[in-house]
């Protein structure tokens, strides 16, 4: 499972950020058509999956998933959204820039808001190399994005926004907390703050693990209030996520 997090790595960072910073898409630009390949869009109950005919493989496998993604996030968010995502596969990197800018144009997965809505933007070579298991954490940690952008404020801070996500998105697959964050050690002092530097991916995983300590005190529906309560903030009263019962927590949980 150590793979897991070594693919996911650069799939979700700072995509919260991007529902005010990402320009309208140019209505001339066409996401995913060549001149050899033509634009297709699968239609399931929960969405739409738009592509390129060269990426219909890639597209199946994201159209396969979407209705259990969808629905996995509904099941653990009890607020009022629209329960769909729209999947978009840009079949060139100049129009996958043009989506989610150049400083996120390596990751998997980015959720955005622009003038045509919510869309969860795949890259995809990054996401054509996941798993289905990995394939269906990035979808469920994109969509939740799309679920609770509208309930929350685009100052909150990351680690609750991110780690909030990663909750939602491994809820239910039976991975420990080791599993899932490999990285983590119980050595904690602050909540993480270092989304975009060279500790990206501990900081993913420190915000998640946050997540599963509130669950073991706060039960799942308590994680699902503490976050729609301070998403909106953009402080949070730490001592609702003390740090020293956090490390505390790690020490029992992985040693």
């Amino acid at each position: 499972m150590k793979h897991l997090r070594t693919l996911l790595a650069v799939t979700v960072a700072m995509t919260f950020l991007l529902g005010v910073t990402v320009a309208t898409r140019p209505v001339e630009l066409r996401s995913t058509e060549t001149d050899r390949c033509k634009e297709t869009v699968l239609t399931v109950s929960s969405g739409t999956v738009t592509s390129s005919s060269c990426d219909a493989e890639l597209a199946s496998r994201v159209a396969a998933l979407l209705d259990e993604s969808v629905r996995s996030v509904a099941d653990i968010l009890d607020i009022s959204w629209g329960r769909r995502a729209d999947v978009v596969v840009p079949a060139t990197e100049a129009e996958l820039v043009s989506l989610v800018g150049p400083a996120f144009a390596d990751m998997a997965g980015v959720a955005i808001r622009d003038g045509a809505g919510q869309r969860v933007v795949l890259n995809r070579t990054r996401a054509s190399a996941l798993s289905e298991l990995e394939l269906k954490v990035l979808l469920r940690h994109e969509i939740t994005h799309v679920a609770t952008r509208d309930l929350t404020s685009d100052s909150a801070p990351l680690w609750l926004v991110e780690g909030f996500a990663d909750w939602v998105a491994f809820h239910g697959l039976g991975l420990s907390l080791r599993q899932a964050a490999p990285l983590l050690t119980s050595d904690v002092s602050a909540v993480p703050t270092d989304f975009s530097g060279p500790g990206r991916d501990l900081a993913y995983q420190q915000a998640y693990s946050i997540m599963v300590y509130l669950e073991s005190g706060l039960g799942e529906r308590g994680v699902v209030d503490f976050y729609l309560r301070n998403g909106v903030r953009s402080a949070v009263d730490l001592s609702a996520a003390d740090v020293a019962g956090w490390r505390e927590f790690l020490k029992t949980s992985i040693g």
